[in-house]
């Protein structure tokens, strides 16, 4: 099975908003609202939002080389 990994942003933002909105539009917890549309929309999508997958697998650096 695939894994989608791709979450519309214009998704995530109405979702947030629909968070924000039932909570009473609190000021402040945007990025709470934000975040916990992502993980909703991303857990529908079954796209892997855990710490593992979120690690970047970065070839070794060479050592006395800034490029």
């Amino acid at each position: 099975m695939a894994i989608n990994t791709n979450i519309d942003t214009a998704k995530v933002r109405e979702r947030a908003y629909q968070l924000w909105d039932q909570a009473g539009q609190p000021e402040g917890r945007e990025q709470e609202f934000w975040f916990d549309a992502e993980r909703e929309l991303a857990e529908e999508n079954e796209v892997d939002t855990s710490a593992e997958a979120a690690v970047l697998d970065l070839p070794p650096a060479v050592p006395g080389r800034l490029s």
